[in-house]
């Protein structure tokens, strides 16, 4: 019997175990199917099954289960076919930025025709994009730091937002000591939570949820080193933890690379994939004993820091040293929660040297914390000798050792370039290096040429997602050992699971370039002024990114947002429709759509906070046609040389956007 003639109750049955990717290639199998991604109970069944998934976190209260899953799946579509819904030159004079938790927050500086310093916040979440601005002079002044100098240099940086809570960092020099300051904010409430002196910035960074939130710096000397220790603030009591929480094992410095921290659930985590202690007795290549690398991990209840919790050596395994040197410009280190289970994984991308070729690879190793009782003694102020050993139930002699050896499952590797394909690019042009584990794809912002011009910068999004079917073999049936061998394979694999946007003229999944749109990207992607390296941040569904110069690292920047999330709305923000030739100049038309404010904000302090009159320049595709033959369209009408303003959009028949896939999309929104 045809799946088409089974009765309506079964086969509601069968899509409600399927996943949101299944479900999504059965809805769009067949038009009887397409409705399967309307109905409510449908997609709610599918939704609670990845529960810790963000479209599941942001539609539970308003019950809105079938849209949120259809706008989840077009956003995993959107950056596995490198397809953005948005590319925004948010700010052409930021100072530092930070992209966390759906908040864009950056600094801005005027100093004519009247003196400004602002701290802006772009909130990526709701109905419609907000932006605030906050004085930052006024702000420093209701922190009631003694003798701050508005006239001397100082700076002032975002570190981190989370649940409507900003953290920044204030620094000014004064002789003969520099004066540190952490400034809590909310801008829920549009007031100051907290402002804490700081002995030393070194490293820090600030993580928290709507009821705690800690940082931490490398900054307490221990034995000729320097150790990371970390303190707590409840947000409800506005009051700061008692005691501090000293980590004397955590090595590691670089955020993002060798160490990281996130917050799940109740528990503060941190990981590094560096080593406090290195054995020396061993040498690299010793056949007796490999130098074996394991991460370290921790975990810390939010409401009591003493009670950490540190997994033994032997849950930890990394990598052997028979797996090849690694080149560790490319390391990229980060956790992440499952969607379906909520377990938290590491998820590390490094390159590694198998004899005379390399391989990029993300590794997935899975973090299993014992059900035991929370040491509460120990790590907190005090010698290291005080603390308390792994009990031998948790971490066995004989696996807690330099001999211990794993080797990773195939569904936890996923492997990259080799550069056998023509469309890998070397670190020196790669410049925005990450991975989403969501959607499991590399995603990088890589520099190119043009053949009008062989010597300029050309930014463009790169996105390798993962493949379906198993690993290539060669006509033997054995996996491809040897270079020469790997690469006949890679050269007609390898390509098929690439993306490159803007898509030139004969590239996979390219059709007749618009060369007026190809040119505004390029003018949004690329900024005008001379760059070294880049700045970024990502999360799920948002790319942001800003280059700079190593020369002027204080100079003014462009901030350039690439969203794949076709939720977001920016009012006041030029729509690309499609079917018709951009204006020649984007300045000019952006001009004539006006300069209205983003949003507005009510706050108790209106001189400090005020809604922001921006120009963000950019292109919405929300309203680009990507359908199929049987999939209907409904564009906005009212026109201006191919773009719409946002705000006079007309909803579609079915209130969406197409997803991009390589075949077939649906009209569902």
């Amino acid at each position: 019997m045809s799946l088409s003639q089974v009765p309506s109750e079964i086969l509601r049955l069968i899509a409600a175990n399927l996943g949101p990717d299944d479900l999504f290639h059965l809805a769009i199998s067949s038009p009887q199917f397409e409705h399967i991604m309307y109905d409510p109970v449908i997609c709610r069944k599918v939704l609670e099954s990845i529960k810790f998934s963000s479209g599941y976190r942001q539609e539970r209260e308003t019950g809105k289960y079938a849209k949120a899953l259809r706008r989840l799946i077009k956003r995993r579509e959107a950056l596995q076919m490198a397809r953005p819904f948005h590319v925004l030159e948010v700010s052409s004079e930021a100072l530092h930025f930070t992209y966390t938790n759906g908040a864009l927050c950056y600094t801005t500086k005027q100093l004519s025709p009247v003196y400004e310093h602002r701290l802006r916040t772009l909130t990526l979440e709701g109905p419609s994009v907000e932006e605030v601005s906050i004085d930052v002079p006024n702000l420093i002044k209701d922190c009631d730091i003694p003798h701050f100098e508005e006239t001397r240099p100082y700076q002032f940086r975002p570190l981190y937002h989370a649940d409507g809570i900003v953290s920044c960092l204030y620094e000014q020099k004064k002789s003969p000591t520099t004066v540190r300051w952490l400034i809590i904010y909310s801008l829920k409430e549009g007031k100051l939570l907290n402002a804490r002196p700081l002995l030393s910035t070194a490293n820090i960074f600030v993580r928290n949820n709507c009821q705690y939130l800690y940082y931490g710096t490398k900054s307490y000397p221990a034995q000729g080193q320097r150790r990371w220790v970390i303190e707590g603030f409840s947000l409800k009591d506005l009051e700061w933890f008692p005691r501090r929480t000293i980590l004397w094992d955590l090595a590691g410095a670089e955020m993002g690379s060798t160490i990281c921290f996130e917050i799940f659930g109740n528990h503060l985590y941190g990981v590094s994939s560096q080593e406090l202690a290195e054995a020396e007795e061993y040498e690299w290549d010793s056949p007796g004993h490999p130098i074996d690398s394991f991460y370290y991990a921790f975990r810390l209840p939010l409401r009591d820091p003493g009670g950490i919790q540190i997994l033994p050596r032997s849950a930890l395994w990394r990598r052997g040293a028979t797996d090849g040197p690694i080149d560790d410009r490319w390391n990229h280190l980060q956790i992440a929660q499952d969607e379906k289970s909520g377990q938290v994984s590491i998820f590390e991308t490094r390159k590694e040297w198998l004899s005379s070729w390399s391989r990029r690879t993300c590794y997935r190793k899975q973090l299993c914390w014992p059900s035991v009782p929370e040491s509460t003694d120990g790590h907190t102020d005090g010698h290291p000798d005080d603390r308390p050993e792994d009990s031998e139930d948790e971490c066995p002699d004989n696996l807690d050792s330099m001999a211990h050896y794993e080797s990773a499952s195939e569904n936890s590797v996923h492997r990259g370039d080799t550069g056998f394909s023509s469309s890998t690019f070397d670190f020196r042009n790669t410049l925005v290096r990450s991975y989403n584990p969501s959607c499991q794809a590399f995603i990088d912002i890589v520099s190119t040429t043009t053949a009008a011009s062989p010597t300029a910068k050309r930014l463009r999004l790169r996105v390798r997602r993962r493949p379906q079917e198993p690993c290539p073999t060669s006509e033997s049936g054995h996996m491809p050992s040897s270079p020469t061998e790997l690469a006949d394979v890679a050269n007609d694999s390898e390509d098929q699971y690439v993306r490159l946007w803007p898509a030139d003229e004969g590239e996979q999944g390219s059709k007749l370039p618009d060369q007026s749109l190809d040119h505004y990207c390029d003018e949004l992607l690329n900024p005008e002024a001379p760059f070294d390296e880049v700045d970024w941040a990502m999360d799920e569904s948002v790319l942001v990114y800003s280059p700079k110069s190593l020369n002027h690292p204080d100079e003014p920047r462009s901030i350039i947002l690439v969203s794949f999330d076709p939720g977001l709305h920016f009012p006041k923000q030029c729509h690309w429709v499609g079917s018709s030739t951009p204006p020649v100049s984007m300045s000019y038309q952006l001009s004539k759509v006006g300069n209205a404010p983003l949003g507005s904000s009510t706050t108790m302090n209106e001189e400090m906070v005020a809604p922001h009159s921006s120009k963000i320049l950019g292109l919405d595709f929300t309203g680009e046609s990507r359908q199929i033959a049987r999939a209907s369209t409904s564009t906005p009408k009212a026109s201006l040389n191919g773009f719409t303003a946002f705000t006079a959009r007309k909803k579609p028949r079915l209130e969406g956007v197409f997803i991009p896939t390589n075949a077939a999309s649906i009209h569902c929104g």
